[in-house]
């Protein structure tokens, strides 16, 4: 997950926001709160959602 934190930091809030919620959508997981950390996020995720994130991010670095 230290990765994606960091990932996330290179490419933006919005950006990792934008992947996030398309992740996430289906599951039970929550959205990410206005003020809640990426990193607090991340951690929600299970591997293979973390692993699509960060295709998604490293595609669009």
């Amino acid at each position: 997950m230290k990765y994606l934190t960091t990932l996330a930091e290179k490419v933006g809030k919005e950006r990792f926001d934008a992947e996030f919620t398309k992740v996430i959508k289906g599951s039970d997981i929550a959205p990410r709160a206005p003020r809640q950390r990426c990193a607090t996020a991340a951690k929600r995720l299970t591997k293979a959602r973390a692993r699509k994130v960060i295709t998604a991010l490293v595609g669009h670095d």
